[in-house]
């Protein structure tokens, strides 16, 4: 017997999208996966473009966010900084399988600004800024011996001292463009809305699942 459908009156949250704060949802997602516990609620694939056209993804932690950009933050020597300094175009895609939701972003990135990063960098935990500190991001490194060597030398040098943010870790802006809400529903009826930015206005359109 095939699938059927009973009626119902679904009352879709993408209708009551505010266009002058399209991210507000975004933020609100966030917020509420968090209250549930979920691991890592803003955790988020980045993917970037190298000078010789390239695609890399990889997951980061979101930890900006306001009515128009998200932010992340990073060793401005690997690989994701590189490519953004070469293209400053990305792609983000933010997904949480236990509330059937997903919301992609495209947009440009910049580099953040020194104390928004300096900021950011003393709210951290101890051993983290020493790991900032010791990793040479996206470069070969031999063995885990000798990580845990450098972790131990700047332990020691920074041992009776304030961590300082390392010059070479930063964290990138990403204005957003382009957002697609995704919110999973039965028989692949998925609800789609897509948010474009045309000028300083936001427009907003549902597409097929």
């Amino acid at each position: 017997m095939a699938d059927t459908i009973e009626s119902e009156i679904y009352v879709s949250p993408f209708d009551s999208i505010d266009l002058i704060n399209p991210l507000e949802l975004l933020s609100k997602w966030v917020d509420e996966a968090k209250e549930l516990g979920l691991p890592e609620p803003d955790a988020m694939n980045l993917a970037t473009v190298d000078k010789d056209g390239n695609p890399h993804n990889r997951m980061v932690l979101m930890r900006h966010i306001n009515d128009s950009e998200i932010g992340f933050f990073t060793n401005l020597e690997s690989s994701k900084a590189n490519d953004i300094f070469n293209g400053s175009r990305t792609s983000s895609t933010l997904w949480w399988p236990q509330l059937s939701r997903q919301v992609r972003l495209e947009g440009m990135a910049q580099e953040m600004s020194r104390k928004m990063v300096d900021s950011y960098f003393a709210q951290r935990p101890r051993n983290s800024k020493i790991a900032a500190w010791s990793s040479k991001q996206s470069s070969q490194l031999e063995s885990m011996d000798k990580l845990h060597q450098v972790f131990d030398g700047f332990s020691q040098k920074f041992a009776a001292d304030t961590i300082p943010t390392p010059p070479f870790w930063g964290g990138f802006i990403i204005n957003v463009e382009k957002i697609e809400y995704w919110l999973g529903r039965e028989f692949r009826l998925h609800d789609r809305i897509v948010l474009s930015k045309h000028g300083d206005a936001w427009a907003k359109h549902r597409i097929y699942p």
